[in-house]
């Protein structure tokens, strides 16, 4: 496969179908409205181009697991996933060298093939309850290179000419024990386990047609008080203004990073855990 990262993004996704991967579009890292997401993933050229000319900035995002033949582990440094990875390796074993792609936080997705043997290797986050180390199997998706966020950070491959190696044995016993605590919980409450994530909750349960910006601000004022980056702050805004419902009028992005810098630029309260718990 010629490397994606040197041709323009339809092309990139275009090149992914070809290779056997489903692919769909994005907006930034979350799928558009009135999407299926990875559902909607596919190899067929003639859908892949139809999306694009719609969106043609848009982002490439992956269908993970057995329709893809990948599971990938998303080592996040944000959440000190550098350390959590060599704390997981000490447990169990170290992971072998594969393909492995940079990720626009500067994080690492590390490619490992799904053994497409009937059973279902789900969705992780904090795997083994290691801050940091998430996985993304069968239900999921990650972002694909040249994608690329606020114009200015990009998903970028390692080396290419690596294969993607077996997911090791311990791994997909990890991975089945959490199919077992899990169970039928859907992907959305499973990946609200950070306090940014879990804000991003509560907001857009809160948020309707006439709101909506008020509730951008309060969430970006929860984020800024538990201390959460600016940075990643950003990115939940824009997930929360692609998610919040629509209505006559746009909630637009400018708007989610307006409610950001307004937030950022006065001193944070008490926590906000600490808050709620008087």
């Amino acid at each position: 496969m010629k490397n994606p990262c040197d041709l323009p993004i339809v092309e990139s996704a275009l090149a992914y179908a070809r290779a056997g991967w489903p692919v769909f579009p994005l907006q930034g890292k979350v799928p558009f409205k009135h999407s299926q997401g990875y559902k909607d993933a596919t190899t067929n050229e003639q859908t892949l181009q139809q999306w694009w000319v719609r969106h043609p900035t848009a982002n490439i995002g992956l269908a993970t697991g057995a329709v893809s033949g990948v599971i990938v582990v998303d080592i996040d440094p944000r959440h000190n996933g550098h350390l959590s990875i060599k704390e997981l390796e000490r447990r169990y074993g170290v992971l072998p060298l594969t393909r492995t792609c940079r990720t626009a936080h500067k994080g690492l997705h590390r490619f490992y093939q799904h053994p497409r043997d009937n059973k279902t290797y789900p969705n992780a986050v904090a795997l083994d309850g290691l801050r940091g180390i998430d996985v993304r199997g069968d239900g999921g998706y990650v972002v694909l290179p040249p994608s690329q966020l606020y114009g200015r950070l990009f998903y970028q491959w390692g080396r290419l000419d690596l294969p993607i190696a077996p997911t090791p044995v311990w791994l997909l016993n990890l991975l089945q024990t959490v199919r077992e605590q899990s169970g039928q919980t859907p992907q959305t409450v499973r990946f609200a386990s950070s306090p940014g994530e879990k804000w991003l909750q509560e907001a857009l349960s809160k948020a309707r047609e006439g709101n909506r910006n008020s509730v951008g601000f309060w969430l970006a004022c929860q984020l800024r008080d538990d201390q959460i980056s600016e940075a990643e702050a950003r990115s939940i805004l824009l997930t929360y203004a692609n998610l919040a419902p629509s209505g006559k009028e746009p909630y637009t992005s400018k708007e989610a990073i307006a409610s950001v810098r307004s937030a950022y630029s006065r001193p944070p309260r008490e926590s906000a855990k600490v808050r709620r718990a008087f």
